[in-house]
């Protein structure tokens, strides 16, 4: 409160915003509250912009009017300034054509790279951003990208949809190495469920009905030596990645020494620049 009355234009931001919502120890004060964010955003504060852009799309009450026209010219304005996540909400209306802006991919992908370069670690413009290389819509996609900001989006997934983009992702990323050939000690299937899992754990609906056809097909043949397995035959599945199946304990060994043990190992690696590069 001493900083905001010394106009201070983070304390005033800060100061306005408790007091909106009464948190922080501030009594909830909604005009007083809007007092203190209007004087920081006089000062052209991009985030106290971008928080009277929120009030007024959906409105508070009597003290701020809806106005989806205001709400926009203030995010544009705090968007204008530099404020990584106020493109990162341009960018995600512009892809959907939401919020009175029209879909316009060009410009989600410039918010979104502009948001990025600000925040390395903004989820949403990762997400959008991988997104674009994933579907090729970018004059060069790039399946190292593609994986490297949905990765970067997993560290926000709340719904697992990151997760998912993320493992077909780097379903794309072996096509692209590998022909489809999956390799011992450099085959990505075990990450590719370990991210495919996470991501159905958080309720994606898209990633139960692909992992259960994943599944579904890599109990139908060895690892090893692709033996088809016979009907109501049971393959051994490894206890650790619980991503192949074997027809046998000898096969099962063979993959292990011949690198199987090296892509278990690699599966839980968080961060994809760590992943790529892993022994």
């Amino acid at each position: 409160m001493t900083l905001a009355k010394r106009g201070v234009s983070w304390a005033q931001t800060s100061v306005g915003r408790s007091m909106i919502y009464g948190q922080g120890g501030f009594k909830k004060q909604e005009k007083a509250g809007l007092e203190w964010l209007n004087k920081a955003v006089a000062q052209d504060f991009p985030p106290a912009l971008s928080e009277l852009s929120d009030l007024h799309r959906v409105g508070f009450k009597s003290v701020v009017r809806k106005s989806q026209e205001k709400a926009n010219k203030l995010l544009l304005k705090s968007a204008n300034l530099d404020y990584a996540f106020a493109n990162s909400e341009l960018a995600s209306y512009y892809i959907r054509g939401a919020n009175g802006f029209e879909m316009n991919p060009d410009e989600s992908y410039f918010r979104a790279s502009v948001a990025f370069a600000l925040d390395g670690a903004d989820g949403q413009a990762a997400f959008i951003l991988g997104g674009f290389h994933y579907d090729k819509d970018v004059p060069r996609p790039s399946p190292y990208l593609a994986c490297y900001y949905t990765n970067i989006a997993t560290s926000e997934d709340d719904n697992g949809y990151s997760c998912h983009m993320y493992s077909k992702s780097l379903l794309r990323l072996t096509s692209h190495l590998h022909g489809g050939y999956a390799i011992n000690g450099s085959n990505d299937k075990a990450a590719i469920f370990f991210w495919s899992r996470k991501s159905r754990d958080l309720g994606c609906d898209d990633a139960i009905r692909l992992l259960k056809k994943w599944e579904s097909n890599e109990q139908s043949s060895c690892a090893n030596c692709a033996k088809k397995a016979e009907a109501g035959a049971k393959f051994k599945q490894c206890s650790k990645c619980t991503a192949q199946w074997y027809c046998s304990k000898e096969c099962q060994v063979k993959a292990w020494r011949a690198g199987h043990k090296k892509d278990c190992k690699r599966a839980r690696i968080l961060k994809f620049e760590d992943f790529l590069y892993s022994e």
